[in-house]
């Protein structure tokens, strides 16, 4: 019986001893893991930039020593690859793929290339390129009502200029290829047209532009001269008047000027590389008016549109109203707006007062409501606080708004009829605990739309500025915040947070070079002032 006892327990020893030594064995393996090929990338993702390029990044595989990427100009990998690249290591990703075709549906495929082992597994990824975009911004002086000069980096391999409209297609000179330049005459004036410049079939760049109004004729028109007195010339106006600012001139009117009643006044100025000057002192509008017209002026709160005089200089309104007005239209098409102390646009007083419409298009406006120190200043691009004055419809499109010590529009003691602020770049803008648009409970009967528009940095030192104050919600689409914009509240509904600051989104915010430098930005092409997309 005890001879029996110890052969279990022998066994019982030999057979944990057994069991041990698998434990040991299978440790070993785990910890000496070996396979036959490369673990396959993960993480790949794909990103166009510069139109033509493709970036891609994956995540660091511990047995790879190198990748593989592989190119097809097709979306199943037949074919041969319209490009390989080989030996890339993990220290050059993001990895960016260049020389694609524009517009071009690719499949992408990456492996892992280890030593002593084979290759990974392809792992993949479907893009397709931008219209490829080769054409230069156009120069100031190289459009007019008649010509364009369209522009390309010099020797780039291109064959056709097409235009549209007209259906003009033609084979470029072998001298405007080597310069990188074309002329195309005999456009019409206030036509938007659009460029195409072709390698073959193959688009290498579109530019849509409009051509500029002619200088105006007809028996209203009347062309100053240096000489003339602008302000003194409106004040006598008799009839519906236009008058014209030739290219290089500049006109002050020191004394705030009254408009005339019953009649419509536009000061246009010629196109040119500089625009005409015109330095304002205030405008009255008459008890019942027609329509006050800026177009292509530079409307600037200098005296005598002099800007290396000293600061305090500065003019602070273009339009400051009190007295009792019922007028119908005030616009501003192409100009730039600069510099006013206050605001080029205040209602105020105990007098009834209404606007019904106010346009501003295509326009550039810089400095407003910032002290000569930099501070914030006291009023919003378009003010009223009173509730006897308003502007029934509000209009701002495709225009750059920068250093707004304020807000853009406070109405916020009556209501308006209708608002539209689509197309926009704002930087800079909305001082401490103000508001970028203050309605307060006022409404806005026919409807508020907030489309297309790009806000990036609040000018608020404290961060205390605020989003938007309205009864009425607006309709919203396809607008962006970047990191740098800070709202203490009222945040503005339905944005898109853009994670990168303005300086990370634009070429150069500080000196008002807004240009979207961000290939990765989604809002790229349909978001913010067009001039600089």
């Amino acid at each position: 019986m005890k001879k029996n006892k110890l052969y279990i327990s022998i066994f019982f020893l030999i057979t944990l001893i057994g069991f041990s030594a698998c434990k040991d064995d299978m440790m070993e393996e785990i910890t000496k893991l070996e396979v036959d090929r490369a673990f396959s990338p993960v993480g790949l993702t794909a990103v166009v930039v510069n139109k033509t390029g493709v970036r891609l990044a994956w995540a660091n595989i511990p047995n790879a020593k190198t990748y593989t990427v592989e190119v097809f100009a097709n979306t199943d990998f037949s074919g041969t690859p319209v490009k390989t690249v080989k030996d890339i290591t993990f220290l050059q990703v993001p990895y960016t793929i260049t020389g694609l075709a524009g517009n071009t549906q690719y499949a992408i495929r990456v492996k892992s290339v280890g030593e002593g082992i084979d290759d990974s597994k392809y792992v993949s990824a479907l893009i397709k390129t931008e219209p490829e975009q080769i054409f230069q911004d156009i120069a100031a002086g190289k459009l007019t009502a008649t010509t364009v000069t369209l522009n390309w980096p010099a020797g780039e391999n291109v064959t056709t200029i097409a235009l549209n409209p007209g259906g003009i297609s033609r084979a470029l000179t072998a001298a405007e290829i080597a310069a990188g330049e074309v002329t195309l005459t005999g456009l019409t004036p206030k036509v938007a047209y659009t460029a195409t410049l072709s390698l073959n079939a193959s688009v290498r760049g579109t530019k849509a532009f409009t051509t500029p109004a002619q200088l105006p004729t007809g028996a209203d028109v009347v062309v100053l001269t240096a000489t003339d007195d602008l302000a003194a010339m409106i004040q006598a106006a008799t009839k519906s008047t236009r008058f014209v600012i030739l290219e290089g001139s500049k006109y002050d009117a020191s004394a705030p000027i009254i408009l005339p009643a019953g009649i419509d006044i536009s000061v246009i100025g010629e196109v040119a590389a500089v625009k005409p000057v015109f330095s304002v002192n205030t405008i009255t509008l008459p008890t019942v008016g027609g329509k006050l017209h800026f177009e292509n002026i530079d409307l600037t709160a200098y005296a005598k549109g002099d800007e290396t005089l000293s600061p305090s200089t500065r003019r602070q309104y273009i339009i400051n109203q009190s007295a009792a007005s019922t007028f119908d239209q005030v616009s501003f098409e192409n100009c730039n707006i600069r510099h006013f102390v206050n605001t080029p646009l205040r209602i105020q007083g105990a007098n009834p007062i209404t606007i019904n419409k106010v346009i501003l298009n295509n326009c550039v406006i810089d400095n407003i409501s910032v002290t000569d120190a930099g501070a914030s200043g006291s009023y919003a691009f378009i003010h009223t606080n009173v509730a006897t004055g308003k502007f029934n419809n509000i209009t701002l499109t495709n225009n750059t708004f920068s250093n707004i010590g304020y807000g853009i529009i406070l109405h916020n003691a009556a209501p308006s009829l209708s608002l539209t602020v689509e197309n926009n770049t704002f930087y800079n803008v909305v001082g401490d605990t103000r508001y970028f648009i203050d309605y307060n409970a006022q409404t806005i009967a026919n409807g508020f739309s907030l489309k297309n528009n790009i806000l990036a940095k609040t000018f608020s030192p404290l961060g205390t500025g605020r989003g938007i104050r309205s009864a009425t919600a607006p309709t919203t689409a396809n607008n962006f915040q970047a990191s740098d914009v800070v709202f203490a509240g009222n945040a503005i509904p339905n944005i898109t947070a853009y994670t990168g600051t303005s300086t990370t989104l634009f070429t150069a915010p500080a000196t008002k070079n807004f240009k979207i430098k961000d290939d990765g930005f989604v809002g790229k092409a349909t978001a913010g002032d067009p001039r600089w997309r």
